[in-house]
Order: C-alpha cells, then sequence, then structure tokens
C-alpha cells in the first residue's frame, strides 16, 4: 500500500508540473477560499471557541440588576444590594466587585502617564483563580478606607514603567499624588474588567455596605459552585431580592437580577456576527470547489483515452479513483499551505481594519488549532473537488472511448460542469447582496447626523489629583486658565471642556420636573459641560443661552436640556424658565439639538447638560475640545504643551479628533462590511473564471462543429450569438436560484443592517444587473474566440 501510495504520488508530481496552467488555476483557486476561510476561523477560534484565560471559565457569571422588570436588563448594583447577596447566597462560591472608569496620573518617573484601572474587592481575583508573577493580591482588610493605600499593576506596565524590578513590591508609587504600596504584578494574561494596568481595592463605608441602595455603580462577576447551574442561581437570588423588597421603593419591587455565563457576556454581542461571517466565507470556500471541480472534470475529459487505456490494461476502477484522488489530495495540500501564509497576511491586516473593536482582539492568531483546522479543511475540500471527477473518469466505458470519434463521452461532464457553473453564479450572488446591504448600511449611518460637528475638533483627557486640586475652586480655576491658553493658540477658534464626549457613552441622572407630578423620578443621561461647548461641538441652541461665566459655584443652579427631553415634558409649553430637579432644583435655560451619544446608530434619549462648575459629584476628569482652523492633529503638541506649562506632572491622555471617534464608533461595521464585500469579489471573481472556463471548454470541443456551420454558410453573428446564449442561460438560472437564495439567507444579516431592509429591491437589482454583466464579459472572449475559427482547421479536427 504504502509503494503504490508512493507511486501515485509521484505520478501526481508529474502530471501537475507537465500541465502548470492548469496547477496553478487550481492552486490560486484553493489558496484564495483556504485562505480566506482560515483567516477567519483564526477570529473566531480567538473570539467565540477559545475558552476565557481563567480556570475553570465555565462556573463563572455576571451579576447584573434589572430595571426593567423583565429580567433581561443590565444595570449595576447598589453597596448594600451587592453585600447582601453576596453574605446571603449558597450557590456561588464567592462574588466579587469591581467597577469600571478609574484612571490616575502616575509620577514619579521621567513622564507623567496617565493609567486606566478599575477598583476591586480582594474576592474578585480569588473568584478568576488569577496568580500573579510578583507578589500577591489584594488581602481581604485592605478595603477597609481606613487601610494603607495599595495597588495591583499589570505585568505590561511593571516591565515598561518600573524594568520589571523584582523588588517592586517593597516600594511605593506616585498615584494623583498620594503614595501606593505595590502589593502584586498581575499577568499580561489577566484581562478583566478588561486591558487595565492598575487596580486599586474597592472599598464602602461603614454606611455604604448597610445603607446605600439608591446609586447603582457596582459590578459583580461569581463562580458558581460545582454542580450548581445558572437557572438555580438565579432562582435563589430572586427568593432573596423578594426578601429584601420590603425595603424597597415602590418602583424597585419590579426589579430583578440577571445571570449570564462570562464567556456569553464577553463575546455575545458579536458572536451571532462572526458566525454568519465564518457562514460567507464558507461559500468562498465551496465556489472556490466548485471551481476546481470544473477544472478536473475538464482535465479528465481529455485524459478519458488514458483512463480507458489503463482500465482496459487491467487497472481496476477503485484504482483510477485512487490515483485521481491523490492528485487531487496533492492540489489540496499545496493550496492549503499557501492559503495558511495568505491567513497569516490577513490577520496582520485586520489589525488596520477595525479588528480591534471586537472583545479579545488581541488574542487572534494563526496557532495550531487554525492549523490544524486549515489541515482539515484542505482534506476535506480535495475530497469535495476531486470525487466526482475521479468517479466519472472511473466509470468510464474503454471500448466505446476507445473507438474514433469518441467525442461524444463528454456529454455527461459538460452536464455536470454547468450544473457546478449555475451553482457558483447562484452563491456568489447571495454574498453579492449581503455585501450590498452592508455597504448601503454602511452609507446610511456615515450620513447620519450625530448632532454635531467633528470636523476641525481636537480632544484631550486631564484627570487633576485630588491631593492638588482638593477643592472645586481650585479644579475651576485650573480649567478656566487652561481653556484661556488653549483658546489663544494660533490656529484655535475656541476650546471647551466637557466629562462626557457624544459617541464614547455617558451614565444616567435622575431627574423630576416641577409641576409634572414631581415625585415621578426620571433617567436622562448626562453631560458636564463648561462653556462654549456648544459652540466648539458645533451644536446648535435651539432656545434659550448658552452657559456662561455667571454660572458658577455661587451662581442659582442651571440646566440645559435637549429637544426630546423638551418634547417629552413640554410639548406645549416654553421649557426655558421650567424647573428640573437633577439633584438639586435647576432652572432650564436652553435647549439644544439631540446628539448621539453612544452611538450613530440609536436613538436619540433624554440629556441634560450642567454647568462644570456646578457639577453635583467630585469627578475630577475633564475632556478638552479645541476647535481648529486647520488640520485638528497638527495642534495636538502645541496645546499638550499649554497643560504641562501650568502642572508638569499631569498627564495628557487619549489625545485625537473627534472624526477619529465617529470612526471608531463605526470600526466594527466597517470591518463587517469590508470582509463581506471582499468575500463577495473573490466569489465573484471565481464565478467569473468558472464560467468562462466552461465556455471556453465548450467551445474547443465544438470546433468541428463550428466549423461545420461556419462552411455551410453561418455568419460570425450567428456564431457569436450559440454561443453567447449557452453562456447568459446558465447565468440566468444562477441569478434565478441565487435570488430565491438571497430572499432566504439575508434575513440572518437584519441585525447588522441600518436605513435598508434585508429585501431591499434596488441592492437585488443591481447586484443582479452586475453580476450579468460580469457574466456576459466572461461569456464573450471565448464566444468572440469561436468566431475565428478557420472552417478548413475546423473540419480536419481530430
Amino acid at each position: 500500500m504504502v509503494d503504490s501510495l508512493l507511486k501515485d504520488i509521484q505520478y501526481g508530481i508529474r502530471s501537475l508540473v507537465h500541465r502548470p496552467g492548469f496547477s496553478l488555476v487550481a492552486v490560486v483557486t484553493l489558496a484564495l477560499g483556504i485562505g480566506a476561510t482560515t483567516a477567519i476561523f483564526s477570529v473566531v477560534n480567538a473570539v467565540i471557541l477559545r475558552p476565557l484565560p481563567y480556570q475553570e471559565p465555565g462556573q463563572l457569571v455576571r451579576l447584573w440588576s434589572d430595571t426593567s422588570g423583565k429580567r433581561t436588563d443590565q444595570n449595576q448594583f447598589s453597596p448594600a444590594e451587592i453585600t447582601d447577596f453576596r453574605d446571603q447566597v449558597t450557590s456561588f462560591e464567592e462574588i466579587g466587585f469591581f467597577d469600571y472608569g478609574l484612571s490616575a496620573n502616575l509620577t514619579g518617573g521621567t513622564q507623567p502617564e496617565r493609567v486606566n484601572g478599575s477598583e476591586a474587592s480582594p474576592a474578585l481575583f480569588s473568584v478568576l483563580r488569577v496568580t500573579p508573577v510578583l507578589g500577591r493580591t489584594f488581602l481581604p482588610e485592605e478595603s477597609d478606607v481606613a487601610q494603607t493605600k495599595v495597588a495591583l499593576i499589570s505585568e505590561g506596565l511593571w516591565k515598561r514603567r518600573f524594568g520589571a524590578d523584582p523588588n517592586l513590591t517593597a516600594r511605593t508609587i506616585q498615584l494623583d499624588g498620594e503614595a501606593f504600596r505595590v502589593v502584586g504584578v498581575l499577568p499580561d494574561s489577566f484581562k478583566f474588567p478588561e486591558k487595565v494596568d492598575l487596580w486599586l481595592p474597592f472599598s464602602f463605608t461603614a454606611a455604604d455596605w448597610k445603607n446605600d441602595r439608591q446609586h447603582q455603580y457596582v459590578e459583580a462577576v461569581g463562580r458558581l459552585k460545582p454542580g450548581t447551574t445558572v437557572v438555580q442561581a438565579k432562582a435563589e437570588l430572586e427568593t432573596i431580592m423578594q426578601r429584601l423588597a420590603p425595603g424597597f421603593s415602590a418602583a424597585r419591587k419590579k426589579w430583578g437580577i440577571t445571570l449570564v455565563p462570562l464567556q456569553e457576556q464577553v463575546v455575545g454581542q458579536v458572536s451571532t456576527t462572526l458566525w454568519i461571517l465564518f457562514g460567507a466565507v464558507g461559500f468562498v470556500l465551496l465556489i472556490a470547489c466548485v471551481n476546481v471541480a470544473n477544472l478536473m472534470l475538464a482535465r479528465s475529459t481529455d485524459r478519458r483515452k488514458e483512463m480507458a487505456i489503463r482500465i482496459a490494461l487491467g487497472a481496476g476502477r477503485g484504482r483510477v479513483v485512487k490515483q485521481l484522488l491523490t492528485e487531487s489530495l496533492l492540489l489540496g495540500c499545496v493550496g492549503a499551505s499557501l492559503g495558511a501564509l495568505l491567513a497569516v497576511w490577513a490577520v496582520k491586516l485586520f489589525s488596520i481594519s477595525g479588528i480591534e473593536s471586537l472583545p479579545r482582539a488581541e488574542e487572534v492568531a494563526v496557532d495550531r488549532r487554525v492549523l490544524l483546522f486549515t489541515l482539515v479543511t484542505s482534506l476535506v475540500t480535495s475530497v469535495a473537488f476531486g470525487l466526482a471527477p475521479a468517479l466519472q473518469a472511473a466509470n468510464s466505458r474503454p471500448n466505446e472511448t476507445l473507438k474514433k470519434g469518441g467525442r461524444r463521452s463528454a456529454g455527461s461532464s459538460s452536464r455536470l460542469r454547468n450544473v457546478l457553473v449555475i451553482s457558483e453564479i447562484s452563491l456568489s450572488l447571495v454574498l453579492l447582496i449581503g455585501a450590498g446591504l452592508l455597504v448601503r448600511s454602511f452609507w446610511h449611518l456615515r450620513n447620519v447626523n450625530p448632532g454635531f460637528d467633528p470636523s476641525h475638533v481636537l480632544t484631550m483627557q486631564v484627570t487633576l489629583p485630588k491631593t492638588q486640586y482638593a477643592n472645586t475652586a481650585r479644579q475651576n480655576a485650573f480649567i478656566q486658565e487652561t481653556l484661556q491658553r488653549l483658546g489663544s493658540l494660533p490656529g484655535v477658534k475656541t476650546a471647551a471642556g466637557t466629562i462626557n464626549l457624544p459617541l464614547i457613552g455617558t451614565w444616567g441622572m435622575g431627574y423630576s420636573v416641577e409641576g409634572h407630578d414631581s415625585t415621578q423620578r426620571y433617567v436622562a443621561d448626562n453631560a458636564t459641560i463648561t462653556p462654549n461647548y456648544f459652540h466648539v461641538m458645533g451644536i446648535p441652541i435651539l432656545k434659550g443661552r448658552d452657559f456662561s461665566e455667571r454660572d458658577s459655584t455661587d451662581g442659582p443652579p442651571v440646566i440645559i436640556i435637549n429637544e426630546t427631553l423638551a418634547r417629552r415634558h413640554f410639548p406645549a409649553e416654553n421649557p426655558i424658565g421650567q424647573i428640573i430637579n437633577a439633584g438639586t432644583k435647576r432652572e432650564v435655560v436652553g435647549v439644544v439639538a439631540d446628539v448621539k451619544p453612544r452611538g450613530l446608530e440609536l436613538e436619540s434619549k433624554p440629556q441634560i447638560y450642567l454647568p462644570y462648575a456646578q457639577k453635583p459629584t467630585n469627578a475630577t476628569f475633564l475632556t478638552f475640545t479645541i476647535r481648529t482652523l486647520g488640520e485638528p492633529m497638527s495642534l495636538a503638541g502645541a496645546a499638550e504643551g499649554e497643560i504641562r506649562k501650568l502642572d508638569k506632572n499631569l498627564p495628557v491622555a487619549n489625545i485625537r479628533s473627534m472624526e477619529e471617534i465617529v470612526s471608531t464608533s463605526l470600526a466594527q461595521r466597517r470591518l463587517m462590511m469590508l470582509l463581506f464585500a471582499g468575500f463577495a469579489i473573490i466569489a465573484v471573481a471565481l464565478a467569473a473564471v468558472g464560467i468562462y472556463g466552461v465556455i471556453a471548454y465548450s467551445v474547443a470541443q465544438r470546433t468541428h462543429e463550428l466549423g461545420i456551420r461556419m462552411a455551410l454558410g453561418a455568419q460570425l453573428t450567428d456564431v457569436l450569438k450559440l454561443i453567447l446564449k449557452e453562456g447568459m442561460v446558465l447565468a440566468l438560472i444562477g441569478v434565478a436560484i441565487g435570488l430565491g437564495g438571497a430572499l432566504a439567507l439575508t434575513r440572518l444579516i437584519t441585525g447588522l443592517l441600518f436605513g435598508v431592509t434585508p429585501t431591499d429591491a434596488v441592492t437585488f437589482g443591481v447586484v443582479a444587473g452586475g453580476l450579468m454583466v460580469v457574466a456576459l464579459f466572461a461569456c464573450y472572449i471565448p464566444a468572440r474566440r469561436a468566431t475565428k475559427v478557420d472552417p478548413l482547421v475546423a473540419l480536419r479536427y481530430e
């Protein structure tokens, strides 16, 4: 068996080398199909299939408070709620707490640095079973607010900032001007709650633990006990909540608990999209297989006499199938090798195409599992495209094939090749229509009015250390001086500041409306801003005025609302002068146009704006916004320099233009659109090659017939029409089948569409018409060649 296999491989190599044109086309076709499939599988593998980097990740769940009463919402807990659950629940081994959004200024080196982090309870690290590369994690007593300040840092920060100093745990670092003792270094593989460089102890006061049920800002993750299901744990938490309900307000008695497995929480929003994408690239691979199968059928037809002689000399039909499948496997292996190289290149290309918008994007790589997938794919595809030609060759009849004029034996092969071309066209049409719908959706989304003008706007963030800027007066003085300096820079029109930028997200603030059932509480998006913010961002003021310097700490509390909130509460009244209670009673002094705070595809919600000088929280972070006359990033260095002149230890972070922020918000949709469009282009190219190959082969097979027709008086246009008709009939059948398939399958991408339906007639019509034009061009070249057949030469053919 081994000797026979080696001989088959040697003969197969010689056979492929002697037909370089056929071999090159087949290998490139397979490389495109296998390479694209491997690249997308590397993403699916990293994001969905690979377990989270924690011990026994299946036991980890995220806990959420549900404020809708539908048991589907995901909101944070108050300190008292989550500690009640922690102390009373028995379904969990432990529950850990954390909070997003921590940032601190790291000083003490040659250059100050702003580091992002999270506050975390000591239990979080035991829940996730993380082992530090140096030192330890937090101790239970270190969550006491009175304890000495301690911190954990990431391995990356440890190496980058401290040169991997093994004695770092014996030292302190300066965070916001305060000394923190580093107790441990966490490995780079630990990315919870996200990729951050700093963790501080999550601490509550005694009053928070017992009484605070109003402020929802605590997030939680728990580890289920072995054998406990999510349903059982949720039922127990619901029981505890019912037991605590008498102490809640009437509105909160409807609230419940939502539990989500951590794996689903991390990838749930993109898993469906990635599986759809994987299905689309599967179409490309299938089209590649069909194309190579067509090539193999043509080649087997040319080799029918060779196979007939082999069978006549005693070769069994199984032996013939084995020989031809060996050649297919050789093609598959070479194509897979080249495809793996293409996949490596594609993964690198993903890094500049928006893949960072996906969760776990940094884990995407062509690893051993991906290479194993490539190997299995190559074997399956080799059998898929090689089996039909091999069986057809093995089933040929030697007596008929070896007779003079045995050309008719190609009939069944031609019918099968026609079926394969129709399949290619229908599959490529489905991909093209899906790509067309995504392109139109992206175009609609790009043309959505965000409510502001992102052009010529530069943004940069600062966080004021509380030790140096302990009171509101000092904070306001620094910000006012900074805005004056930034506004006086050459090339700057004006400058302002905000705590929340559009499209990056915001948090809600409760409010009520005086004189309109003031006992009813609502929630609105909140933005705290300085004067001139609306001018910088190009947000129209519809009524009233902007904030001004008189809206200071000592001035009367004021508020500006957006038009959605104004329509909700004052549809027939003038909102100016109305009183809204947002922590304190504030007079409405202006109404501005709606902006998109969370995403261009989302509807605007009620939003309130507060003057920074009257901010209700002790927030010490701010994003400066600068409207420039020219390219925003060209002023980044000068603007940062002005801030450093005021405080050399104050790092400036996230320097970027608003246009970049808008582009980043569309990154995931852009990536899906580009990948779908790329796959569709490959599919159409393969389909065009397929139909060209079928018609060209048909012309070659019918040379004798065409010569007789022309000798009997057929005109060139008659021959041209005859050949074009043959190809266009195949194209029409493929398009008709493809339209039916697209009507059924495009509904799967409804969640990816915006401003267009999955059965959009314009997209269907344009794509179908475009594919027919491509098919016509692919048919025209061999048809034109057929008109140049010399009747005398054709009559002597074979």
